[in-house]
């Protein structure tokens, strides 16, 4: 019973709560019905406890949007769903760190209200108008424009729309990812070019386009952002999310196409034009990476964070929440402009209880089981390996084989991949490989067993992995050059253990390290 009026508190609880006059609330039914929410939500074993997750409530679409490091601490914006007058409506939440890892709830970033041109807020960032005073760019859902709101307040917790809303209007069109027009008002980024003396808006889309304006009030439309790069793309791929940044001396652009998912590019911007000279991806067919968002910090950090998505199977319970944030990532550029991509160095703030072990070797063909265990963890080692056969590290393993999921690096194909087809007993697991929805990814079936991610190692380069696993989610890093993001789901108890192995030939661990991850979520 009490699971029943749970849900149902989950379907009209904002309803409720809205619709009554603070007066004639009843207090106790509703600290009764919090506290029975947040019991349901911990007790699910795949909700993560130091990744960041929605609150409360199914956050679809749960992009990080409007991210700033603002007067000491970093602010995190994301989309969620709001229930009001019957329908729900996208917002935008705001949490804040002082340390990335650790979060508080302040009042929703950006909201709507009567009179409101658009009917919900989707993706947009943050940028420092000419006077230094934070702006955000964002797309007016349902009103096919783009939009700005700017906050006077040090803490961010007040924002005002901009008074010459909408800054750019779509051609009249119904579905600006598709469209045939010249550029569309769809997902923006916003920045002001000091040494220009302009505004620059890149506008989102199949025809993404590039704008700049004076004074945010009149844009002058530039053309087509990528016109002589389009080749970086597939035909079906759009582009989406985009954070636009410096780096190392050269200009980042990080976006999304619905169907594969998070990537970027990496050039130089001068004289109004964005000239690419690398273009990478940070998802693959099965993997979830979503929408990035990006923060240049006090100390001239890069850092990223993405949306994963989830792909809990058909018939799992329903915990009455969803929507689940990457760890936060330190991008840079190395002196030949390669990107890295490690985890902060806060991290090490949450490591508990480490387990070592030393002079591991395994026999080819064979695996090796560590002493320690869990569903919460960081695994760092350094493995040395032949080159003729693949090897790697299997996590989320139950004693008698039936789960496990293998992280593996093949020398022949030159690749990371995560293998997920024995990740949940009620197997073979097979997951969409498309990330969200939109085109079928070229050359790749409907669905998938494993994501597999480029990377190579160098001549007499060892092995780095960098493992973070937290109950259904699973990040590694390789050599500080790449990373790779999965959502697994063991439904087995004891599903804790972690396993070295080998496909052909010898390897070995000369140290290999493993901490317990301190909960920092409230629930």
């Amino acid at each position: 019973m009490k699971f029943l009026v749970t849900l149902t508190l989950l379907l009209g609880f904002v309803c409720f709560s809205c619709a009554q006059d603070t007066d004639k609330k009843d207090i106790p039914a509703l600290i009764n019905n919090t506290r029975e929410l947040r019991t349901l939500m911990q007790s699910d074993p795949h909700r993560p406890i130091y990744h960041f997750v929605a609150p409360e409530g199914h956050a679809m679409p749960f992009d990080p949007n409007g991210a700033i490091y603002w007067k000491g601490k970093y602010h995190l914006g994301y989309i969620y769903q709001k229930l009001r007058n019957g329908k729900y409506e996208h917002v935008w939440g705001h949490a804040v760190s002082t340390d990335l890892l650790h979060w508080s709830l302040y009042p929703d970033m950006l909201d709507i209200k009567n009179g409101d041109l658009e009917k919900g807020i989707f993706s947009g960032g943050t940028f420092l108008s000419k006077e230094g005073i934070p702006h955000i760019m964002y797309h007016g859902e349902g009103a096919n424009a783009n939009m700005v709101a700017y906050s006077n307040d040090d803490d961010l917790k007040a924002w005002k729309k901009f008074e010459g809303n909408p800054v750019l209007k779509t051609p009249d069109i119904k579905d600006p990812l598709n469209n045939k027009a010249e550029y569309s008002a769809w997902d923006p980024e916003g920045w002001y070019d000091t040494k220009a003396g302009y505004y620059y808006q890149i506008s989102g889309g199949k025809n993404p386009a590039l704008f700049k304006s004076k004074d945010m009030y009149t844009w002058q439309h530039l053309g087509r952002l990528l016109d002589g790069n389009k080749k970086f793309l597939y035909d079906s791929e759009d582009l989406s999310c985009p954070d636009f940044f410096s780096i190392g001396g050269k200009s980042m652009l990080l976006f999304i196409s619905h169907n594969i998912g998070a990537q970027y590019f990496i050039g130089n911007f001068a004289n109004d034009h964005y000239t690419i000279e690398q273009h990478g991806r940070m998802n693959w067919p099965g993997g979830t990476f979503f929408a990035p968002e990006q923060l240049k910090d006090d100390n001239g950090r890069n850092i990223i964070w993405g949306w994963v998505l989830e792909r809990k199977p058909a018939g799992f319970k329903d915990y009455g929440w969803s929507g689940i944030m990457s760890m936060p990532r330190v991008l840079s550029l190395d002196k030949n402009n390669i990107l890295q991509i490690n985890p902060p160095a806060e991290i090490s703030a949450i490591r508990t209880s480490e387990a070592k072990e030393e002079n591991i070797v395994v026999s080819p063909d064979s695996e090796k089981t560590l002493k320690a265990s869990g569903t919460s963890l960081e695994i760092k080692l350094e493995l040395e390996g032949g080159n003729r056969s693949a090897y790697g590290v299997k996590v989320f393993c139950s004693p008698d084989g039936r789960e496990e999921t293998v992280i593996s690096y093949d020398p022949i194909k030159k690749d990371i991949t995560i293998n997920f087809i024995k990740s949940s007993v009620n197997g073979p697991v097979m997951m969409p490989a498309n990330a969200m929805f939109g085109k079928p990814v070229d050359g790749f079936p409907e669905k998938v067993s494993e994501q597999s991610a480029p990377f190579e190692l160098k001549p007499g380069e060892k092995l780095l992995l960098d493992i973070f696993i937290d109950r259904s989610v699973i990040e590694v890093f390789a050599n500080g050059r790449q990373c790779i993001t999965q959502v697994v789901y063991p439904e087995l108890a004891e599903s804790t253990g972690i396993k070295i192995f080998s496909k052909g030939e010898k390897v070995s661990a000369k140290e290999v390290q493993v901490w317990k991850m301190a909960q920092t979520n409230s629930y």
